[in-house]
């Protein structure tokens, strides 16, 4: 699943940006009670609001909290589970908890512990403190600082321990529109994303174990929450892409309509199943041809014979050839997702100007 994060400010409108992000299929959202950037005179009256507007979308709300923080909006870890009322549906804990205290709470509320923190002498603990670990998940942290983010061997290793015993995984991907403060330089779980796309550093992080997946930054681009909406409402793969100038107007038709890579994948290739038989008949003449880079748009012209028509994507870069037209490119940014197009994947060009 995919969840945003909401941040206790008094200028944020929280009510505008979870309704727009319901819309687009975010069910998650995660928040923080020890921001040392915001007012923390402000929280409980902030918190009000954001639970009820979660509560409206239905929206799973997850606050990160810390005694301290707790004192702010005049609770303690002993009436913490009080948050409940307020629409949070579970409490990420990371420091200055007891292993009793934690305890005591997942018995009342969901639990979201430390990632990185989490070893087999810990969750032991937990059990023998009578916690039912199907209470409790696992949340890695985002990293502000540049340089300070995880490397994937370590993450990859986390995840596979944490699946092991049963528990769920969440992290974070950079937003590409409003940047959080102070460092304004993303809020990634892994250093790679940094200056990633958020949609494939996403579909990434899924590949490595993670269950549900927050954009830490506030905001999204346009265009790259309808990659999200795309995927999260029918699977589908929105790839941004130029067509070449002057191109027939029936293939153009055909190479922005929904297709899906074959359930035979070609290791080079890309192949758009639909294409062939809707454009076989169409004589498509060669023309000059150059290097095909990785993320160049294809179709075969009437010097491959059977297989004129079909419309293919590189996922590397290959030599000329004289039998394949050239006729688009995809956009950087969308080339970042063509290693995570599956076989038999839905997937969609869209014309990015």
């Amino acid at each position: 699943m995919f969840g945003i994060s909401v941040y206790l400010s008094s200028d944020n409108d929280f009510e505008t940006t979870i309704q727009h992000a319901s819309k687009n299929g975010f069910s998650l959202i995660f928040s923080s009670l020890h921001i040392p950037e915001e007012n923390p005179a402000n929280y409980r009256h902030l918190l009000i609001r954001l639970g009820a507007t979660a509560k409206t979308h239905d929206m799973q709300l997850v606050l990160d909290i810390s005694a301290e923080s707790l004192a702010h909006i005049g609770l303690t870890i002993d009436n913490a589970d009080q948050l409940t009322n307020l629409g949070v549906t579970g409490l990420r804990v990371d420091y200055g908890l007891t292993t009793e205290e934690i305890a005591k709470l997942a018995k009342k509320i969901k639990i979201y512990l430390n990632a990185s923190t989490i070893d087999s002498t810990f969750l032991e603990a937990l059990i023998q403190a009578g916690v039912d670990i199907s209470q409790v998940e696992a949340f890695h942290n985002y990293y502000p600082k540049p340089h300070t983010g995880l490397d994937i061997p370590f993450f990859k290793q986390t995840n596979d321990f944490l699946h092991l015993h049963g528990l769920k995984i969440a992290a974070f991907v950079p937003g590409d529109g409003e940047k959080r403060q102070p460092l304004f330089a993303g809020l990634p779980t892994l250093e790679n994303h940094r200056h990633s796309n958020p949609f494939a550093a996403a579909l990434e992080l899924e590949t490595l174990g993670v269950d549900n997946i927050y954009i830490g930054d506030p905001a999204l681009q346009a265009r790259t929450t309808e990659q999200f909406a795309a995927f999260a409402k029918d699977g589908m793969l929105l790839l941004d892409c130029q067509l070449a100038p002057n191109l027939d107007p029936e293939i153009q038709k055909h190479l922005l309509r929904p297709d899906n890579n074959r359930m035979d994948p070609a290791r080079d290739l890309i192949r758009l199943e639909k294409s062939r038989p809707a454009l076989g008949k169409i004589d498509i003449a060669p023309i000059p041809s150059n290097k095909r880079h990785i993320g160049s748009i294809l179709i075969d012209n009437n010097l491959f014979g059977r297989y004129q028509g079909e419309i293919t994507i590189a996922l590397r870069d290959l030599t000329a050839e004289q039998k394949t037209n050239i006729i688009g490119q995809v956009t950087p940014e969308s080339i970042a997702i063509l290693p995570f197009i599956k076989p038999g994947q839905a997937l969609q060009l869209r014309q990015h100007n």
